[in-house]
């Protein structure tokens, strides 16, 4: 019997942490056992919809949720249901979409209804969060199975609730530090030998920080001119954090990428990666960047289960950018004593492979189901 699942996420995106945990599973689940349908409300890459359905599935897009088309995304959804037919898992990735989903799901008789936790805030703004609180609370009552990309994600979205925490995951091999793959990105970009790259990886919203991003790397420009700064990821503050660096003075310095498909090479080719986010649940980037074995600057507010080896260093954000200069300035002079090949092994080590994650997703799925 092949298990049909559903899994609903807010887009489909290279960069997006939620899109790469759902390709990851997708890529390394038993595919004779199961197949995969997402849908999205947001953009997706079209690379995506073509694997999605190489593997027997399907991607459908439809448009953000907001309180103006909640009930035309209602019938549409339970359009896609009766288009659809039967799944035997819903799979949804997205708090505040779940009283939709889940609720028909659970309608259709859908025997595993998931709510998966991501985060361990409602929304950016506090307009958000106030709309989303009471319909992420209704729609928790049409779940049967809670999941959770970490501790705090889970304590957040289910309380006391039992709920089982499913580590984002990556193929560690795939992010193993390659030298000859470092010389080549490098190359291609036009950076030097010498070239101290800084990176950052993220949806340019306020969540990201990126404004504090800036701030930290103007400093640190200035004390190490030879410092670029590379940015991968894309969003609705783009334009305004662009203006933001010409008033800096390191418009010239910062690269703006935006999307990437190969975000493996991305981390072979940076030094350093900044990463000042106000929250994450458990954010995949850190733990690919470790598997690279690249130094890491992050903010202290994000979980802590999400650093797993000693290329990650927690920093402060409400103490100014003062302490970032220093650490980055300290993880500058470190470089060259700094082995990265040990990065991909600690990170499987520490419980982050794929190969081990997605086994325990499929024993969630198949005795949700079977019992």
């Amino acid at each position: 019997m092949v298990i049909r699942v559903l899994h609903v996420i807010p887009s489909m995106q290279h960069g997006g942490g939620m899109s790469t945990v759902v390709m990851n599973y997708l890529r390394n689940i038993d595919h004779d056992d199961f197949v995969f349908d997402v849908v999205c409300h947001g953009p997706y890459d079209e690379d995506y919809k073509a694997e999605i359905e190489r593997y027997g599935g399907t991607l459908t897009g439809f448009e953000n949720i907001g309180l103006s088309n909640v009930l035309d995304t209602m019938t549409r959804v339970r359009q896609y249901f009766d288009a659809h037919g039967r799944y035997d898992v819903v799979h949804c990735h997205m708090a505040n979409a779940a009283f939709i989903y889940l609720k028909i799901a659970k309608q259709r008789n859908v025997p595993l209804r998931v709510l998966h936790s991501h985060q361990d805030h409602y929304a950016d703004s506090w307009q958000h969060a106030m709309r989303n609180v009471p319909i992420v609370a209704y729609g928790k009552r049409f779940a049967n199975c809670y999941i959770a990309c970490s501790k705090k994600a889970g304590d957040f979205l289910f309380g006391k609730k039992p709920y089982t925490v499913l580590q984002n995951s990556i193929p560690t091999e795939v992010y193993r530090f390659n030298g000859e793959v470092r010389a080549k990105w490098r190359n291609e970009y036009g950076f030097d030998d010498d070239d101290i790259v800084f990176a950052n990886i993220g949806r340019l919203t306020l969540q990201k920080n990126q404004r504090f991003l800036l701030q930290a790397f103007a400093g640190l420009h200035t004390a190490e001119p030879k410092s670029k700064l590379v940015v991968a990821g894309d969003g609705e503050l783009r334009k305004e954090l662009q203006r933001y660096t010409r008033s800096l003075g390191i418009a010239d310095d910062v690269i703006w990428l935006g999307n990437v498909s190969t975000i493996d090479e991305f981390y072979q080719g940076m030094d350093i990666l900044l990463f000042p986010s106000l929250y994450e649940g458990l954010p995949m980037v850190l733990v690919e960047a470790q598997a690279a074995g690249v130094t890491s600057l992050v903010s202290d507010t994000i979980t802590r289960e999400a650093i797993v080896t000693d290329y990650a260093k927690m920093l402060p954000i409400d103490k100014g950018v003062e302490p970032w200069i220093e650490a980055g300035l300290k993880a500058v002079s470190d470089l060259a004593s700094s082995n990265r090949t040990l990065g991909a092994r600690r990170v499987r080590d520490a419980g982050f492979d794929i190969n081990d994650t997605v086994r325990d997703l499929e024993d969630i799925y198949r005795q949700s189901i079977y019992n």
